[in-house]
Order: structure tokens, then sequence, then C-alpha cells
């Protein structure tokens, strides 16, 4: 069993070649004294699945608060509570991101600010105290932040329910929870939501119809099958899922939350019924058929174009091309006539893509096969992988292949792939704590990082967890301005 797990180690520290409104506000912001617009989002993060709440330019007065809620709010107001009835409060350890406190978490309804330590001493009786209630008292609210910065970003405490994203679908916009900022009189200056992107690349149709894959920023996922259904880290977490898992949602939840490219890294099982398996490093995740299944649903169900970059081959394939062969014709066999015809080349627009009606692009990472099957596979979409285990090296990296970045000018496809990666060491030694503690480390970094200063000339951004990240919202924003300017 030791030699086992030092084998799934080796494997998994090798190489990776592993017509919208502002798309994060739902209510257009009101501008501050000096212009700029009030920003929010909602994130959910990988190691306790606890709601973030992250804004930017926000005006940061007194009085001023971030409410979430279990409802869409339309109103809020101040109500006073009767003095000796005080409400309970729990000061979240969970904080995160660029600001100085932990958020507050209010278990009922209501909102209070943490007690100070001198008059949870005093003796004196509690005067009357104040608390905001929303849709005159309608709509729960369930968590309240003070801003103190006008850029922050804060885990909340409250836990999200993966349950919830199961039940999304093509129609799904907004779910679950919303984030408003409000002033001191109870106006909403902005507000967003957890909510889902099925058919953005189609709504900004009229924007982006003429460009090139190429132009475009797109959200995708590193590792895209290795995901289990229902499962939850809390309960159910050990070594093995700490560095195998990257993802939350299944596909068809990766695609109706805005991914567009999906990093697919195919093993061959001779002994099983099912030849083809999702694999990380040699750990067999979901069979390659469910994956294919949620692919052309999507697809078929919203139009939009996925980009299906097959990669790595880590298990069965050897030297030969035999097993390659099988593989493209079971894709062939599979998707049938959603394969875009690669004679569009890259330098094809979204607009020519959807012409034909051939969403599917299935990018191939063997250059022999792609040869040998011309009118079914593309040329392997380019993964700029770092191999770094902290974020100043990531940071670094993903700054300098942006800086000098000469593939641009090209047609095809490239992937800056934003995911820290551990040494065998550090998995043996479980120095980092998993996959998912290291991306709530850096899933707020990249985040601002592509929002605020490589989103411009971005092609795909693929990430761990992509929940815990603004980047499909970041991408649709980019999109726009693109056209724009």
């Amino acid at each position: 069993m030791f030699l086992q797990t030092i084998i799934f180690i080796l494997a998994l520290t090798g190489p990776a070649t592993a017509g919208l409104p502002e798309v994060q506000t739902i209510k257009a912001a009101r501008t501050d004294d000096d212009g700029h617009r009030l920003k929010l989002w909602l994130t959910i993060n990988a190691r306790k699945r606890f709601l973030e709440i992250s804004w930017k330019n926000a005006p940061a007065r007194m009085g001023d608060n971030v409410l979430l809620t279990v409802q869409d709010p339309h109103s809020f107001e101040l109500r006073t509570l009767p003095t000796g009835t005080p409400l309970a409060s729990f000061a979240s350890d969970e904080g995160s991101g660029s600001g100085d406190g932990a958020a507050d978490y209010v278990p009922v309804q209501g909102f209070t600010r943490k007690p100070l330590t001198s008059l949870a001493k005093s003796t004196k009786p509690p005067s009357s105290r104040q608390y905001w209630v929303a849709n005159e008292g309608t709509a729960e609210i369930v968590a309240a932040i003070q801003p103190s910065l006008s850029t922050q970003w804060f885990t909340t405490g409250v836990p999200f329910d993966y349950a919830l994203s199961r039940n999304v679908t093509a129609q799904t916009f907004c779910y679950g929870y919303w984030a408003s900022y409000i002033n001191a009189e109870g106006r909403i200056l902005a507000k967003t939501c957890v909510r889902a992107y099925p058919r953005w690349m189609n709504e900004l149709r009229s924007v982006v119809g003429e460009l090139r894959l190429r132009d475009l920023f797109i959200p995708g996922t590193h590792d895209s099958g290795s995901y289990r259904p229902n499962f939850d880290p809390l309960i159910r977490e050990s070594l093995v899922t700490k560095y195998a898992l990257t993802q939350d949602d299944d596909i068809m939840g990766q695609l109706m939350h805005g991914v567009r490219y999906l990093d697919i890294r195919v093993g061959y099982y001779r002994a099983s019924q099912e030849k083809f398996f999702i694999y990380h490093g040699i750990t067999k995740q979901r069979p390659l058929q469910e994956v294919i299944n949620q692919v052309k649903d999507f697809v078929h169900e919203t139009n939009e174009i996925v980009i299906f970059g097959l990669k790595e081959f880590p298990v069965g394939f050897g030297k030969s091309l035999g097993v390659h062969r099988l593989l493209v014709s079971y894709l062939r066999e599979q998707f049938q006539d959603l394969i875009a015809h690669p004679s569009l080349t890259w330098r094809a627009s979204l607009r020519d893509i959807w012409s034909r009606q051939q969403n599917v692009i299935l990018a191939y990472d063997k250059h022999a096969i792609v040869e040998e099957f011309p009118q079914l596979l593309f040329g392997a979409v380019e993964q700029r992988w770092g191999n770094v285990q902290t974020w100043p090296r990531l940071e670094t990296y993903l700054r300098n292949i942006n800086d000098f970045d000469v593939s641009r000018f090209s047609s095809r496809l490239v992937a800056d792939m934003a995911e820290l990666t551990p040494e065998t060491w550090d998995v043996i030694l479980d120095k980092h704590g998993g996959l998912r503690k290291m991306a709530d480390s850096i899933n707020w970094r990249i985040s601002q990082l592509y929002r605020d200063e490589l989103g411009e000339n971005s092609n795909i951004v693929a990430v761990d967890f992509i929940r815990g990240t603004t980047i499909v919202e970041t991408a649709i924003d980019w999109n726009r301005r693109k056209i724009a300017h």
C-alpha cells in the first residue's frame, strides 16, 4: 500500500502538460466621488466551502455595509432592537485577501458589529441597538461586513451547499445567495449573486462574433475531470483526494458556470469494459463517457463553443499510436456532427464556427495523430505551466509569460495554467495541506492579477477550484472591453 501511495504521489507531481450587464453587478453601481464604479463578487473557497465576498472601488464610508442574504434583496432598513436583547455574533477566523479584519457572521436575521471588549466587561445595562433587515424583514440576512478599504476580500463563514449548484440549468441566472453593498441610509449601491453563465458567449455574440478564439479571454479549468460527485472535503478528505481532486463541480457544472476550456487527461484501461477514463497522474477519476455526455448535453442546449483539450495520456497509451487511434475513433463516434472541422483553423471567428453548428473543438496533444486525422483534430492548446510552489514565483512566471508573449500574434490558443504544483516530498509530508488549501491561498490573488493587470491580453486562464476565483466574470468583462476600445 505504501508503494502504491508513493507511485500515486510521483504521478501527481510530474509535468502538468499538467446584451450582458456588468457581469458581477446585478444592479448598476452608483459612482463614488472619483467616478470609479463599485463592483462586488461572490466566490466559494475550496477547503471549507465558505462563501467569500470581495469588492473593488468601494467608498468605504462610515455606515457602509455589505450584507449577505438568501433571497434577492430589494430594500434595506434599520430597525431598533429593544434594550437588553443583544444579537448573537460570530467572528470568522477564515478572513482572506487584502482585508485586515475578519468578517462578521450573524446566524440570525439581523446584524451587529463585533462586541468591544470594554463593552463586554461593562456592568451597565445595554442600550438599544440597531440592525438591518431586508425586504421589510422577509429576506434573511446571514452575514454582514463593514468595509474598511476600497478593495477587500473576505471569507464569511457561511457554508455553501453544492446541492444548489447541481440544480443549475441553462435558464439559471442568480441562485442561493446575494451580496449587497449599502450606505448608511440603506441605499443599495451595488449588488451581486452566486450565478451561472450558461450562455455568455451567445449573449455577447454581437460583441465578440467576429473575434477569433485566440482574441478572447476564455475561462478554463485545470485537470477538469478530477472531481467526485457529492464529495464533501470536510468529511471524506484523504491524502489521495487532497492531491488528486482539482474541481468541485462536475463537467456540466463547470460549463454552466462559464468554463469554455476543458483540460482533459485521458488514460486507457484495457481490463475494463469502459476503456477510457479521466486520469490525474495515474489516479483514475471519471469515465470519459460521463464527461463526453455532459459536454454534448450542454452544447446541444446552449449552442456555446467548448474547447476539449486532450493532453498528456498518462496511462495505457504506450509509445505506439494504436491506442491513440482507438481514442480518436471513440471521440468521432461520440461527438459526431458536433466536432468542429479543422478546416476552420484557429483563425476562424466565432461566427464562422457557429455557422457550421460544430461547437466542440478537439485539440489533441499528439502531432502525429493530428496529421493522421486532419478532418477531426486541431493541434494542441499550448499550456504554459510554471511548476512552482509559492505565490511569488507563480506571479513572476505569469507576469513574464504575458510581458514577453510573442504568441499573441499567432492564432494558436495558449493557456496560462494559474495554479500551484506541489513537489513530490511536499505531498508525501503533506507540507501544503492539499490542493484545496494551496488554491485558497492564491485564487483571490489570481483573480485580482487578471482583473486589474493581465486580462487585456490573456487567452485561456485555467485554474484549480474555479468557483474560488472571479476568472469567469473577469473574462466576460475583458471581452466586452476589447470591442469597446
